[in-house]
């Protein structure tokens, strides 16, 4: 994420691109749903960030994402990404991939095995409960999810309910 903001916003002095690093990852409330918008806020408008440029005090938007051209983002996909996070419990999960943009992880796609006879796309969406239980910072950046149980195909947002997952569909159906 630093090297996409600096790559981003190169006109904008390193002092306002740390704070507005800062402010991304200082995203913290009891409230899941609450973290997810204010990140969401941030990532579509802009981090507001003030600095003085020539003894002139100055604002300014540092962006986290390049909307216009794709190809300055930078895009990663991870099996199996190892998550510790402790709050009041340590907890340790890994997610079965995880899609980042510039270092954030914006999607978490969770698959069940389908040779599994009890495999059902209902495991996959418990799997992303559990996982909003344990490791609720991993959603504050989330876009959306993907469950799978290797016949179907659904995607959602953090505050879908499971009749709110969707199926994934391709362009032409």
């Amino acid at each position: 994420l630093i090297q996409a903001i600096q790559r981003l916003n190169p006109d904008v002095p390193v002092q306002a691109q740390q704070q507005a690093l800062r402010e991304v990852l200082s995203i913290k409330s009891p409230d899941l749903i609450a973290d997810n918008e204010a990140f969401h806020k941030l990532l579509i408008e802009g981090v507001p960030v003030q600095y003085v440029k020539k003894g002139v005090e100055k604002s300014d938007l540092v962006w986290l994402m390049d909307f216009e051209d794709w190809t300055n983002n930078r895009f990663l996909a991870v099996n199996q990404f190892d998550i510790t996070e402790t709050n009041g419990r340590t907890h340790s999960k890994r997610p079965d991939i995880l899609l980042f943009v510039n270092g954030i992880p914006m999607v978490d796609i969770e698959l069940k095995n389908a040779v599994n006879e009890t495999t059902t796309i209902q495991k996959a969406f418990n799997q992303i409960q559990t996982y909003k239980a344990t490791i609720p910072s991993l959603f504050t950046y989330n876009a959306f999810c993907v469950i799978t149980d290797g016949f179907e195909c659904k995607a959602g947002t953090i505050s879908a309910n499971e009749s709110r997952f969707l199926p994934w569909k391709t362009a032409d159906g």
